[in-house]
């Protein structure tokens, strides 16, 4: 409990929230923070509160909390990245649950945290969530490899996730423009400074390194357009296009921001529920950035194999959930359109896949973060020369390579 006090503005939040579930004299029984490196513009307290009180109620959250040292958020655009969160519920998620409700949709669609109460004040900037661990969801091990039952519940929920705003756009045009106006492209003020184009042009360095010539000659040919300079290019290109077929991205799809509830069957634990965390990066772009990010980032060659198979399952579960909604989602965005979006887009996910792999493949006790008190040049070198798993890495990236090649999307 030490950890939030010397943080009385989250102390204030716990209480004020006690106070609306009928606990009005609480004590803090338990508080677990993130690991390092896990919370890249903010901290994370998930909390425990009883009542003092004969009827001994308790009450589970999260605390989202943004990093207050003003060093820290100097160097990231940390209360931009809140303010969009905080507006993804306050102001987007809700007129999705209002869709929901006018379309009588049964069973209610659940896809995020239930979001409690937030704080939007200068320095104070915080979410209280609902904690989805009571409820048996698990953080995906960052360190393992997506497989085929992952994948496919993820591209279900994206399609259901990216089905709200093809609806809405249909049915409430005016409405839609107005709710995409009211979050900031982070994506975009991350490309406003140099040390987010020298990480790419790192990273970039490693991934040339993973072909072989004589055995990749294909892929070393085809991939001779991604020069330092130009990587960075085709990754901000495509970060500030307009799209015809467009949608609210959730922006930050790595597994981290992803939770599961699993069934024990005879062939092991089997993914059956999720929900999506992290909605700091959402933005206005093709689904396919979101698709080819969290597939790319987190699963291996044999997976990404299955490509037509699951870009089937999202493209069924968008239409499926669209008709539900009213709207004809042939119209809307065609399955052939979708596969044209991935021979285009897919490179952006691949190309955040360069740098999000060896973020997870990072020894633990080499992971660093904002708080550790460098300007952000000095994390840039820092991260360029950590220690990882290269082995595994050069393997997962030529094999996406490989499969970038093959279904001519390189």
């Amino acid at each position: 409990m030490d950890v939030l006090q010397t943080r009385p503005a989250i102390l204030s939040l716990i209480k004020t929230v006690s106070q609306e579930h009928g606990i009005n004299n609480h004590v803090i029984t338990d508080v677990k923070t993130n690991q390092k490196g896990e919370g890249y513009l903010g901290e994370i307290f998930m909390v425990t509160v009883k009542d003092t009180t004969g009827d001994k109620k308790q009450l589970e959250m999260v605390i989202k909390a943004a990093f207050i040292d003003e060093k820290v958020r100097e160097m990231a655009p940390i209360r931009l990245s809140f303010e969009n969160e905080i507006y993804f519920y306050t102001s987007v998620h809700p007129i999705y649950e209002k869709l929901d409700q006018e379309k009588a949709v049964s069973p209610k669609v659940l896809y995020v945290p239930k979001c409690i109460k937030v704080s939007v004040k200068d320095q104070e900037e915080m979410l209280a969530l609902e904690n989805l661990r009571v409820s048996g969801f698990e953080i995906f091990d960052k360190k393992l490899v997506l497989d085929d039952e992952h994948v496919k519940l993820i591209f279900k929920t994206y399609g259901r996730y990216h089905g709200y705003s093809f609806a809405l756009r249909d049915q409430k045009p005016e409405e839609y423009a107005r709710i995409t106006k009211g979050f900031y492209n982070i994506y975009d003020e991350f490309m406003k400074n140099d040390y987010f184009g020298n990480h790419l042009k790192d990273v970039n360095k490693l991934v040339q390194a993973t072909l072989v010539p004589g055995e990749d000659d294909k892929v070393i040919q085809k991939y001779g357009k991604y020069t330092d300079d130009n990587v960075v290019k085709i990754f901000g290109d495509i970060t500030r296009q307009d799209f015809d077929y467009s949608a609210i991205l959730h922006g930050d799809c790595w597994s981290n921001n992803m939770m599961f509830k699993y069934d024990d069957t005879a062939n092991g634990r089997k993914p059956v529920d999720m929900r999506l965390l992290d909605f700091q990066l959402i933005k206005v772009g093709s689904p396919v950035c979101d698709l080819s990010y969290c597939l790319y980032s987190g699963a291996s060659k044999k997976v990404f194999d299955n490509l037509n198979e699951y870009l089937q399952i999202y493209h069924d579960s968008l239409s499926s959930f669209v008709r539900e909604l009213g709207s004809d989602p042939e119209r809307l965005f065609p399955f052939s359109v979708l596969k044209e979006h991935w021979r285009k887009y897919a490179r952006w996910g691949m190309i955040m896949s360069f740098a999000i792999l060896k973020m997870k493949l990072i020894n633990k006790e080499d992971l660093v973060d904002l708080t550790d008190g460098y300007d952000m040049d000095e994390l840039v070198d820092v991260f360029a020369n950590v220690k990882f798993n290269e082995e595994d890495y050069n393997k997962r990236i030529r094999g996406l390579l490989w499969h970038m090649y093959e279904v001519e999307a390189l």
